[in-house]
């Protein structure tokens, strides 16, 4: 599901406080005396030294287990009171609201989820925006490596979100425990989709984290290392196309731009080069590997005797 393209502009204070609670009263998920006891904890809070100073009204109420972020999530989007991501890095001065939308246009265009490339990009530290998520939705941030997937779960979990609307939605089905199905999400937005399924699955309770994936440094050592000798280049063209594709993979994890097919002109070079070096040095075979250096990716070759 998309970000919408726009900031929320949002008003605070204690008018848009009471506001939220009649509204979460008049949606059946609190009573009118929760009103106070939330309005008492965050008057406490801004007394505090140590305590967040302003915590949300229904992030309160989730503290206090009155209504569950799910719910808190949809009520406020249904009643367009919700602070969105975006919004929020522009009114707590995280970043300025050009840089916002320029990234958030990036994320659309390349397919990338906001929040990704806002830590891709290293505009957000993982541990402000998991600060961020929490104070704005109770949602913890997550890696998605921190997870190991139990394969027993995979019959529950693909009967509630199968795997073309889990790629679809964005949405990855991560664990069972009890009657309660944990969803990792790349986008708050997803919650509105999970909490449709309340419906369609009454049997269980859904909760979700932001799940991203780790930019870890990449491993090109399995294909640098790869090497292949070679006789008779006409009669061991397989060779030589696995070569020329781990040629053109070691391209496209070091950031050069994907091109057309080009194997064979990759086997005519290798029968010339193959030909002008056994020639030269006389030998029984040439073994080719691959270097990575400043200037690209090369491929490299050793007459053997």
């Amino acid at each position: 599901m998309q970000p919408q393209n726009k900031i929320i502009s949002v008003v605070s204070g204690p008018i848009d406080v009471l506001k939220t609670g009649e509204i979460m009263v008049k949606e059946g998920m609190i009573r009118l005396d929760d009103i106070d006891t939330v309005l008492s904890i965050q008057k406490k809070r801004q007394n505090s030294v140590s305590l967040e100073k302003n915590r949300l009204f229904g992030m309160v109420l989730c503290d206090l287990n009155l209504i569950t972020p799910l719910d808190n999530y949809c009520v406020l989007h249904k009643h367009k009171k919700l602070i969105s991501v975006q919004s929020a890095l522009v009114i707590k001065r995280m970043l300025s609201q050009d840089m916002v939308m320029k990234t958030l246009k990036e994320s659309q265009n390349s397919g990338i989820p906001f929040l990704s490339s806002l830590i891709n990009k290293k505009l957000i530290l993982a541990a402000a925006m998991q600060t961020l998520l929490f104070d704005l939705f109770h949602i913890p941030y997550r890696s998605i490596s921190d997870f190991i997937f139990n394969d027993k779960d995979r019959d529950i979990l693909v009967r509630v979100l199968d795997k073309p609307t889990s790629m679809d939605k964005k949405i990855l089905p991560l664990m069972i425990k009890n009657n309660t199905l944990l969803f990792g999400i790349t986008d708050p937005e997803n919650i509105l989709f999970i909490h449709q399924l309340n419906d369609r699955f009454p049997q269980y309770r859904f909760k979700a984290i932001v799940a991203l994936p780790d930019k870890k440094p990449l491993d090109l050592s399995l294909l640098l290392n790869f090497k292949t000798s070679i006789q008779e280049p006409e009669k061991e063209k397989d060779a030589i196309l696995s070569l020329y594709h781990r040629y053109e993979q070691l391209r496209l994890l070091t950031e050069n731009p994907k091109r057309r097919n080009l194997q064979n002109e990759f086997i005519e070079f290798i029968i010339h080069h193959h030909r002008n070096l056994m020639t030269k040095y006389q030998s029984h075979s040439i073994e080719f590997t691959l270097k990575k250096d400043d200037t690209g990716v090369k491929v490299v070759a050793f007459p053997e005797k």
